[in-house]
């Protein structure tokens, strides 16, 4: 019974699992990447995912009528009847978004206006995409980048835009509203997004009081 339970893999939280690696088997690695790739929706009109998960089926489930594919990948499948923008950036510390987020914020506005929704993804939906949906908020809602962040976090909990998008996102902010709401924390191995601090200060009071994070597409 002991080794029964030590030799089990623990949902730590709805996207985080704990294991020993005897225990890994490929029918519970595809659980754990079902649970990691799936689309998130994170306004009724705007939904977030990787690029493994996505079929005709899960688009047309959503109503998905336009797509932002940020994953650089050519030869990507296209689907009837779905208008698609394509971002060729990297997932680097040297990659530039900004010239993207007016863009990208334009499309997600004219799909509103007909009346559809739009996907964005990029390979996993954890760092170009994620920060593709965030400025998006903050062009077209009036969300700050830090409500935006937090918005889309809800959503899909492991969002984790690289550090080079965030200063990107942080002096746009400030050029468009003339300060930022989110700032670089300093001195360690390398700057972190403060956001990061509350982010990990809500997970060990939710670990404290046994919530699990809620609204995981």
């Amino acid at each position: 019974m002991v080794l029964d339970k030590l030799c089990d893999i623990s949902e730590v939280r709805p996207y985080l699992f704990l294991s020993g690696f005897g225990c890994i088997t490929e029918k519970v690695a595809f659980m754990v990447l079902d649970k990691l790739c799936d689309i998130s929706e994170v306004r009724p009109y705007l939904f977030l995912s990787g690029f493994g998960c996505i079929t005709e089926k899960k688009l047309r489930a959503h109503g998905i009528t336009h797509i932002i594919d940020a994953t650089n990948l050519p030869n990507n499948p296209r689907y009837r009847g779905i208008e698609v923008m394509e971002i060729f950036v990297d997932d680097s510390l040297i990659a530039d978004l900004t010239p993207h987020f007016p863009l990208a914020a334009q499309f997600v506005r004219d799909s509103q206006k007909q009346g559809g929704k739009v996907l964005i993804h990029c390979a996993a939906g954890i760092s170009r995409s994620a920060a593709l949906c965030i400025i998006c908020l903050v062009l077209n809602e009036g969300r700050s980048l830090r409500e935006a962040y937090y918005d889309v976090l809800e959503k899909r909990p492991f969002i984790s835009p690289n550090i080079a998008f965030w200063r990107q996102m942080i002096d746009f902010e400030r050029k468009e509203h003339g300060t930022s709401t989110v700032a670089l924390l300093r001195g360690m191995a390398r700057p972190i997004p403060d956001v990061y601090v509350r982010k990990q200060a809500k997970v060990a009071a939710d670990a404290r009081s046994g919530k699990i994070l809620s609204n995981f597409c």
